[in-house]
């Protein structure tokens, strides 16, 4: 009988210190912090984004952002930063300042490269891979914010491709809620690993709209950048039409002029055709007309269907390259982003 006492003895304690262990361990335990990244992707990227400066015979007309993406002094920015500029200034996180020289822009996707000498090996931007982003991923966003430098701000990837077009040109960009002000254009926007998936360009300025804001994504980003650096320029294919959507319907795009010796017109392209299809795809709106010479190249042979009156046509054109300057400059400055 005293055997079996201290056996149900031993049981009873035993059940006690377990449930108590078990109790500690869900009430007692020190809470574990939340892990939030924004503080680490911050610092791992802020040695590779810079100040950018748009002085104007001899003012200071407008702050953004750049971010470097060559160690020998290559910085990427938005066209409408350095527009006009008689002098490009840049501070580097460490406080050093360079007068920069641009080596080139490109008004159609608002981005323009600029590079500073004798800076010594400065830390390139990593980029994403070609990978999507989706929409409620995190975004970390760095810039120039009013002019109060290296300003952070946080939210989420709205939607990961969204059409925009504004004077006359179509943009595909990324949208995010993490706050865009005027001088976070140029500035990098980041994921959780701390990797470019885009530059912050233009924010919607109305009243009552917040968070709505718009990064050039990292797949135009690479493209631009690679041929501003090798021609100092981007190289774009050229047909040597102006389409009107306006006047276009079920017939296709209504062609409005024809430059002289451009592709268009030595494939025999008039002034009133209707292009009703581009190798095989109805052409009906003017983002249609323009996703579809985006994604040709210099050289290549398009089909075209037209009608002329009642008569259908099919004509075969060689894509030129577009001469001269580029298409017509986006909007704005360093000082205030673009509103679309």
């Amino acid at each position: 009988m005293a055997r079996m006492s201290w056996q149900m003895w031993l049981v009873g304690f035993l059940g006690v210190t377990i449930g108590a262990v078990a109790v500690l361990g869900l009430t007692g335990r020190p809470a574990v912090g939340f892990n939030w990244p924004v503080p680490q992707i911050a610092g791992q990227a802020r040695p590779s984004v810079t100040v950018v400066l748009n002085y104007q015979k001899g003012h200071l007309k407008g702050m953004g952002t750049g971010v470097i993406v060559k160690a020998a002094g290559d910085i990427v920015t938005n066209y409408h930063v350095v527009a006009h500029a008689t002098r490009v200034g840049v501070i580097l996180s460490n406080g050093r300042r360079y007068t920069a020289s641009v080596v080139g822009t490109d008004p159609p996707t608002d981005l323009a490269v600029v590079h500073i000498a004798h800076a010594g090996l400065l830390k390139p931007i990593r980029f994403a891979p070609s990978t999507r982003v989706v929409p409620g991923e995190l975004a970390v966003a760095i810039g120039n914010s009013l002019g109060l430098t290296y300003s952070v701000t946080a939210g989420v990837i709205s939607a990961p491709d969204r059409t925009v077009e504004r004077d006359g040109q179509i943009y595909h960009l990324i949208q995010t809620d993490a706050a865009i002000n005027p001088g976070n254009s140029g500035g990098p926007l980041l994921n959780t690993r701390g990797q470019l998936i885009g530059i912050n360009s233009s924010k919607i300025a109305q009243t009552g709209v917040e968070g709505i804001g718009f990064a050039i994504p990292d797949s135009v980003l690479k493209a631009v950048i690679a041929q501003i650096l090798k021609y100092g320029q981007v190289q774009r294919p050229w047909i040597g039409v102006a389409v009107d959507g306006t006047r276009s319907g079920s017939a296709g795009l209504f062609v409005v002029r024809v430059e002289p010796k451009s592709p268009a017109a030595k494939a025999g392209l008039r002034p009133g055709d209707f292009i009703a299809k581009v190798n095989g795809h109805p052409m009906h709106t003017l983002t249609q007309w323009t996703d579809v010479i985006a994604s040709s190249r210099i050289g290549q042979s398009l089909s075209l269907t037209l009608w002329r009156g009642s008569d259908q046509l099919a004509v075969s054109l060689r894509l030129g390259a577009r001469p001269g300057s580029e298409a017509q400059a986006v909007s704005g400055t360093s000082s205030r982003a673009p509103d679309f």
